[in-house]
């Protein structure tokens, strides 16, 4: 029965319905094995396979804290990190579908043309 649902959850792993795809934004952006995972959200390494098949937490804060407060505790997972995962992953899908609340986040500092070197003082006045 667990082979199943390992491979269950490694199937959904990008479908953004199930935790698992939280999980694996995570573990990726921070380069963490299974194990690291599990201990980071402080549980065991059997938890994480049943974890990942469960539905991601709702958007809505009064909703999405109550999701994550529900599957903390059914998992024992401490429900800070795990909140910290589910939002961190929230950032980067938005990053990969190049959205973002704020219009000027994903805007990268431009390379200055060479002729435009010169630094200026707080006064906005060219030194």
């Amino acid at each position: 029965m667990t082979n199943r649902i390992e491979a269950l959850a490694r199937r959904v792993q990008r479908d953004p319905f199930f935790l698992a795809s939280a999980l694996v934004d995570c573990a990726q952006s921070e380069g963490l094995k299974d194990l690291d995972l599990a201990s980071k959200l402080g549980c065991s390494l059997e938890v994480l396979s049943p974890l990942r098949l469960c539905r991601r937490p709702r958007h809505e804060p009064a909703y999405f804290r109550q999701d994550v407060e529900q599957i903390a505790s059914r998992f024992g997972l401490k429900s800070n990190v795990l909140a910290e995962v589910i939002r961190r992953s929230d950032v980067l899908s938005a990053l990969r579908r190049g959205k973002t609340s704020e219009a000027g986040l994903l805007m990268a500092a431009r390379d200055r043309s060479h002729g435009s070197q010169k630094s200026k003082n707080p006064k906005g006045e060219s030194s």
